[in-house]
């Protein structure tokens, strides 16, 4: 296979989503234009938009035939805040290439936020999707179009679409709450905003609807909870700052005249109940249980731990029983009793466990205090420190209260143990890729490792890695890299590629042809990669 292939291969593969940084279709590197393009869109990703914008300007001055640089110069506009710049480029970007996904998906977006053109939008974004219809971010701008031309039940269907086709795509959880919000449909809204802190909890634009929606639903301690958290997050001065802070101010002197209220009627009954017992009119049993109906959703503030509550104790699906009235930590509630809170056969109990065996009140004081401790490193952040705490407690506990606690909120922390190695995995392989485009092979390895120790079975990594090798020379290594992405991924596209290429390089040109035919059978839409590999394919068989 020709070395060119390749080299084309790699800037395909290692693109960035949301605008083409690939230079694939582009012919010469001499060119002055084509020089200018590579530097523009390298400052275009290290930030520096200023540059970016000087260099892509002067490409498209030499080169008015390519479509890259005039979008790569509309995504620098766009970053600038020069919407009507960014407009322009785009619109020159289509006109010399009409089936350009990317200047579709950006321009159609573009018009539907600044709503010039909601429905020439709609159209852009529908375009973009039918080209790419894998790609989550074309599909929430669809969504996006939809909701500013008046098409809600569209746009959802859309913003649905994106995140079934990444679940990690925050913004379309946001849209999809933001919609559900403007409908009233608070409960709903609420389960997609919280999934957005999920996934980010910086993302300021989340909070404020969350806690709305929180209070529209009667559940006024986890709102007052969620602002607090919002305060953490607004910059200093800022006007959504100071709208969080009078919030605050209202749902606690809320919570307060609530609170006060009730100790009035709970000290009132306590004085009724001992009055009826000296005139002998209350048996003694009957005073002994609650002398008065309190609300299902108010929880005495001396009947509370000590801790602080964790943001996941205000989510949706961790949602305690009992909402405490000045945003302190209720108890979790106790989950089924598993297997799991016993010593496993391959990890010896500790000292003094015994199945079934009742704790003196000294262990499970102790043992709350572990569990306390816990809770306090993940609110911390402290997450390995926090699971570390919780194993001590689970593995003492046995069957008693403080262990079943545990053992739930064992099970949250695991889940954010592993999203969190799957977003440190995708920012090594970004800054991997980052890497292999500068050359810096070495540089690029090492993070392309460091993504698969944090997440072992990340099929990309793999083929990142085969990619690499195979332009290093290291043909053993990319054969091995490339077996292991297929064999978690059969749908990798590029790893069949790079795999064809390998057996042609080693003269097996029937193994070859029948890995790159695999490309047909297996694609879901036509793109770069399946022209690529029929371009081999026809040498193959010329050559043959």
């Amino acid at each position: 296979m020709q070395r060119w292939g390749l080299a084309v291969l790699a800037c395909l593969l290692l693109a960035v989503p949301g605008f083409a940084l690939t230079l694939d279709t582009l012919p010469d590197y001499r060119d002055a234009g084509m020089r200018l393009l590579v530097r523009g869109t390298q400052k275009l990703q290290g930030g520096d938009f200023v540059g970016a914008t000087e260099d892509l300007r002067q490409a498209v001055r030499l080169r008015p035939d390519m479509p890259e640089a005039f979008h790569n110069l509309g995504f620098a506009f766009e970053k600038m805040g020069d919407t009507r710049m960014a407009v322009k480029a785009y619109e020159k970007a289509l006109a010399l290439n009409p089936n350009y996904p990317s200047a579709l998906n950006n321009l159609g977006f573009l018009l539907a936020t600044l709503e010039l053109d909601a429905q020439r939008a709609v159209l852009l974004c529908q375009r973009a999707v039918e080209l790419e219809p894998a790609t989550a971010n074309f599909r929430d701008s669809l969504g996006w179009a939809c909701y500013k031309a008046g098409r809600q039940d569209e746009a959802i269907s859309h913003f649905r679409a994106a995140i079934k086709a990444d679940p990690t795509f925050f913004k379309s959880y946001f849209n999809l709450g933001f919609v559900e919000f403007t409908r009233k449909n608070y409960a709903e809204a609420a389960r997609n905003l919280t999934a957005v802190l999920r996934l980010n909890r910086d993302y300021l634009k989340a909070y404020i609807p969350l806690a709305v929606s929180y209070e529209k639903t009667n559940q006024s301690g986890k709102a007052l909870y969620v602002y607090q958290q919002a305060l953490t997050k607004a910059p200093a001065g800022s006007p959504i700052r100071r709208h969080i802070e009078r919030e605050l101010h209202r749902l606690t002197a809320n919570s307060k005249s609530f609170y006060f209220s009730k100790v009035k009627q709970i000290q009132a009954s306590s004085r009724l109940t001992d009055y009826l017992k000296s005139k002998g009119k209350l048996g003694s049993g009957a005073g002994s249980g609650s002398t008065i109906e309190t609300s299902g959703t108010f929880t005495p503030v001396a009947g509370l731990p000590e801790t602080a509550m964790s943001f996941d104790a205000a989510l949706p699906d961790m949602a305690p029983a009992a909402t405490p009235a000045f945003g302190g930590a209720p108890a979790p509630r106790a989950s089924i009793p598993s297997a799991a809170s016993r010593p496993s056969p391959g990890r010896p109990a500790p000292s003094g466990y015994a199945p079934g065996r009742e704790l003196s009140v000294e262990e499970e004081r102790r043992l709350e205090k572990q569990y306390s401790l816990a809770k306090s490193y993940l609110d911390r952040g402290l997450v390995s420190e926090a699971a570390a705490e919780l194993e001590k407690v689970l593995a003492a506990a046995g069957e008693a209260t403080v262990g079943r606690q545990a053992r739930q909120l064992l099970l949250k922390v695991r889940r954010e143990l592993e999203d969190r190695n799957k977003d440190a995995a995708r920012t090594h392989l970004d800054m991997g890729k980052d890497f292999f485009r500068s050359g810096k092979y070495d540089m690029a390895e090492e993070q392309f490792r460091k993504a698969l120790s944090l997440s072992p079975e990340n099929a990309v990594a793999f083929k990142d890695l085969a990619l690499l090798h195979y332009n290093q020379g290291k043909f053993k290594e990319a054969y091995e890299e490339c077996k292991k992405a297929l064999a978690l991924d059969q749908t990798l596209k590029e790893a069949y590629v790079v795999l064809g290429s390998l057996y042609t390089k080693k003269g097996r040109i029937d193994e070859a042809l029948r890995t790159l035919r695999r490309i047909r059978e297996v694609s879901d839409t036509r793109d770069a990669v399946d022209e690529l590999a029929e371009r081999m394919i026809a040498s193959l068989n010329a050559g043959g």
